[in-house]
Parts: C-alpha cells; sequence; structure tokens
C-alpha cells in the first residue's frame, strides 16, 4: 500500500450538494472522512450551498490589479485560505446532467486567485498558469449519481483530471457511486463497498490507497435491469403525488 508520499494532517471537504447532510454525496463523504478521522488528522466540512458565492465576472482584477485577490466580496475568499492550509481537499458532487452540479461549478470558477496570470509548458507538453505559494493538496473526487453505471461518470471524471493535470496537482482518488438512491435503503446494499471508502480515507492520509480498496469501492452492488425497474415503479407512484 501506498507510493512513498508523506502524511497528511489537515483534510478540507468541500460538498456541493444542496441536499446537504440529507443527501446521497454526504453519505459517501462522511465515511471518507470518518476514515481519515480515524488516522488522527483534522477535518473539517462545507457545504458549499451554506455560502454566499457569487459568478466570476471574468474581470481578471486579481491578476493585473489586486495578485491573488478578487474584487467580488462573499465568502469565497475565506474558502480559498482554508484550501491553502489543506494537504487534502475532497470535491464532493451530486451528478447533474453529465457533471458536477452548478454550485460546485460556480466555485471552481472562482479559483482565478489562486494562480498567476502566465503560461508555461511543462515536459509533457501541459500548458498551466503556474500556482501561488508552494503548497500543493492532494485532490479527491467524491460524487454520485442516480443511473446505475460507472460510464455516467465520464465527463466529470475527465474535468476533474484536467484541472489536476493544469493545476500540476495529484488526483488521487475518485470515489463515485451510480444507482444512489439505493444508498439510503434500509439494509443498505453497498455497506461493503462504503467500509472500503471509510477505509480509503485512512489510507490516503496515511500515504497512499491501496489498490485493493480502489477496486472495492467500485464493485457493483445493483442489478441495473432490477434497480431501473423498482426505480421506475416509484417514480409512477410518486407522479402526481408530490406537491410543488
Amino acid at each position: 500500500m501506498g507510493n512513498g508520499r508523506a502524511a497528511r494532517t489537515r483534510v478540507l471537504a468541500l460538498n456541493s450538494s444542496p441536499r446537504k447532510e440529507k443527501g446521497a454525496t454526504d453519505l459517501v463523504l462522511r465515511r471518507f472522512l470518518e476514515g481519515a478521522e480515524r488516522a488522527g488528522v483534522e477535518v473539517e466540512l462545507v457545504y458549499l450551498a451554506d455560502r454566499r458565492i457569487e459568478d466570476c465576472r471574468g474581470c481578471f482584477h486579481c491578476w493585473f490589479v489586486t495578485p491573488g485577490k478578487c474584487r467580488i466580496r462573499d465568502d469565497v475568499e475565506e474558502l480559498l485560505d482554508m484550501m491553502r492550509e489543506a494537504d487534502v481537499v475532497v470535491y464532493a458532487t451530486p451528478l447533474y446532467t453529465c457533471s458536477m452540479n452548478g454550485i460546485m461549478k460556480r466555485f471552481l470558477d472562482r479559483m482565478l486567485p489562486t494562480v498567476e496570470p502566465y503560461q508555461e509548458l511543462d515536459r509533457d507538453g501541459v500548458c498551466r498558469h503556474p500556482r501561488r505559494g508552494e503548497r500543493k493538496p492532494i485532490m479527491v473526487l467524491i460524487s454520485v449519481a442516480g443511473f446505475p453505471g460507472l460510464r455516467n461518470f465520464d465527463p466529470l471524471v475527465l474535468t476533474m483530471e484536467r484541472l489536476a493535470e493544469v493545476g500540476g496537482l495529484e488526483l488521487a482518488a475518485k470515489i463515485l457511486f451510480p444507482a444512489s438512491p439505493a444508498l439510503m435503503s434500509n439494509p443498505c446494499p453497498a455497506e461493503r463497498q462504503l467500509e472500503a471508502v471509510e477505509r480509503a480515507g485512512k489510507e490516503l492520509v496515511e500515504g497512499g490507497i491501496s489498490t485493493s480498496t480502489l477496486e472495492e469501492m467500485h464493485e457493483p452492488y445493483v442489478e441495473p435491469e432490477v434497480y431501473i425497474e423498482d426505480m421506475n415503479r416509484l417514480f409512477r407512484d410518486l407522479c402526481g403525488r408530490v406537491e410543488g
């Protein structure tokens, strides 16, 4: 297990689900954070839906007028300061229309103050902006989706891989749970996979997630045909009964 990385001591988790602690995104995220806490690290969880995050204006004020500081006065400056102190940043988002939800995208757009305006090519030909400061937190992606099957996460994973690439960062884990309504069942059919998520949180901060843990997290826990039939039955029952 592990790859020789030093142990991590501070984990910042950003959950963009508007359902916050009531959603499946939080259910998976908390298992990961519980594992990290078992390793003795400091963990902080932020619900982005509770924070005031305005849209990026594309004015580049943070590059050319007040370098590293956005002109918009909202909660983003505090969040970026928290990220600068973190060793691991967990991006947790439900899958909306094949990618991250709008709350997470709005926040990511506001990360421009964390890089310099200049461009550079690395030895692999990747063009990026140099980061401000020397700290390079490890990235973790957590996402859930209502459709069964991991392929539904492909656009989101590609986006986060590219974000890590241009930031010169490591995307250490992609923790993906399709058929997310099943996670809320009692008993939960994915308890074994969630136990692997908890183990992954502990392993990551101790040096690196094992291959066996990564594989176990993504073992199927529903039969797609059965799941779809059950969900469609539920939807038929709900049609016309849910108040607006």
